[in-house]
């Protein structure tokens, strides 16, 4: 199965657009003073109040999400839509076989849906390593498709340990 957000880039991109062109007005208006304006609201307020908005904005996490389960692994990438432009660490891509996947669950926090997976790793000292992506900007159907999915692979994953445990058991 193949989950993709691209509808949000575009609302994105037009969010830190305006919150740019936002920022660079405030910052004039303190270079050029415009009475009508400034006695409404305090330049250094609205910059502030503009940054702030910026930093939820990108601590929100990557808004773009492609997920795809089609072959014998699991790929996943997150990427910030406008800083993955400047800054290609902030694109993640995740890549593991499907038998490897134990469990998954979704947290819901505030403002933030995560998508946490469980997945055996020869790496890691208990053997299961956690990877989170983000899922905040997935609507309720894609949220939806993405857990039936990963339920299907688990409880295949699942039935085969336990077959694999009954042929060893019998034998």
């Amino acid at each position: 199965m193949r989950i993709n957000n691209k509808r949000i880039i575009p609302l994105i991109e037009s969010a830190y657009a305006l919150l740019l062109v936002a920022l660079c007005s405030a910052c004039a208006l303190l270079i050029i003073p415009v009475g009508a304006i400034v006695n409404l609201v305090s330049p250094s307020l609205l910059i502030i109040i503009i940054l702030l908005l910026l930093y939820f904005l990108y601590k929100l996490g990557p808004q773009h999400l492609e997920y795809d389960s089609d072959g014998e692994v699991i790929h996943i990438i997150g990427k910030d839509v406008f800083w993955s432009k400047y800054f290609p660490a902030k694109k993640t891509m995740t890549e593991f076989p499907k038998k490897k996947l134990v469990s998954f669950r979704v947290r819901h926090f505030l403002f933030k849906k995560t998508l946490e997976l469980f997945v055996t790793s020869k790496r890691a000292p208990n053997g299961i390593t956690k990877l989170k992506f983000n899922i905040t900007y997935l609507n309720h159907s894609e949220i939806s498709d993405l857990k039936r999915s990963l339920y299907k692979i688990v409880k295949k994953n699942n039935e085969q340990i336990t077959h694999t445990e009954e042929v060893a058991h019998n034998d």
